[in-house]
C-alpha cells in the first residue's frame, strides 16, 4: 500500500506541473510532466496486480487476474471520457467567445471542433485573421488542459487517500500465507483508481 501511495502523490506532482503550462513555453512542461506522472504510475499496476492475484485462492488466481485487468480497462476508459469532455468542453466555450467577426460559418465549426481543425482553417485566412484564430484556439486548449490536469490530480491524491484507507489492514498471502479478508474488493477498487488515474497522463484533445 505504501508504495501506491506514494506513486499516486508522485503522479500528482507529475499532474500539477501540467496546470502550469502555457504557449509560450508549454512544450517543456507538458515533456517533464508526463515523464513524472508516467514514471509515477508504471510500478502501481504491476503491485496492485501482484496484491490481488496474491491475495485470492490459487484456483481464481486466473479469474481475479481477469477482473483486475478488466477494472484498471474500465477506469481508464472512464478517466478520458470524463477529462476529454471536460477538456473539450472548455476549449469549445473558449473558442466561441474568441473567435475574430467574419469568419464563416463552416470555418467557424470547424476550429471549435478540435484545435487540428482550427490550425487547418488558419492556413487557409489572411495571415492577421489566421493568426488571430491560431492565437485563441492554442489558449483555449491549454485552458482545456489545464482543467482536465488539475481534476486529474484531485483523482490521484483521492487515489493516494483510498490506497491508505482500504489497504491498511491488509495482508496479501505471499507464498502461502493467510489471505486478509475482503482484500479482493479492496485490491479492485484500487485498480479502478489506478486505471482512472493513468488516464489522466493521456492527451486531452480539443
Amino acid at each position: 500500500g505504501g508504495g501506491q501511495q506514494r506513486a499516486c502523490e508522485h503522479a500528482a506532482a507529475g499532474l500539477v506541473m501540467l496546470t502550469q503550462v502555457d504557449g509560450a513555453d508549454g512544450l517543456r512542461i507538458v515533456v517533464v510532466g508526463s515523464m513524472v506522472v508516467s514514471l509515477a504510475l508504471a510500478p502501481v499496476f504491476t503491485l496492485t496486480t501482484e496484491l490481488i492475484v496474491g491475495s485470492a485462492p490459487p484456483e481464481r488466481a486466473g479469474t481475479v487476474s481477469g477482473i483486475s485487468e478488466t477494472g484498471a480497462e474500465f477506469g481508464g476508459a472512464l478517466g478520458l471520457a470524463i477529462l476529454g469532455s471536460v477538456g473539450t468542453a472548455i476549449y469549445r466555450s473558449a473558442v466561441a467567445d474568441g473567435l475574430p467577426a467574419g469568419l464563416s460559418a463552416r470555418a467557424g465549426a470547424a476550429v471549435r471542433d478540435t484545435l487540428g481543425g482550427a490550425v487547418a482553417v488558419a492556413a487557409d485566412l489572411p495571415d492577421g485573421d489566421g493568426a488571430a484564430v491560431l492565437a485563441v484556439a492554442r489558449a483555449a486548449f491549454v485552458d482545456g488542459l489545464q482543467a482536465a490536469a488539475a481534476i486529474s490530480a484531485v483523482i490521484a491524491v483521492a487515489g493516494a487517500i483510498l490506497v491508505v484507507v482500504a489497504l491498511r489492514a491488509v495482508r496479501p498471502r505471499w507464498h502461502g500465507q493467510g489471505t486478509a479478508p475482503g482484500s479482493d474488493v479492496d485490491g479492485l477498487a484500487v485498480a479502478g483508481i489506478d486505471g482512472l488515474v493513468l488516464a489522466s497522463a493521456e492527451p486531452v484533445e480539443g
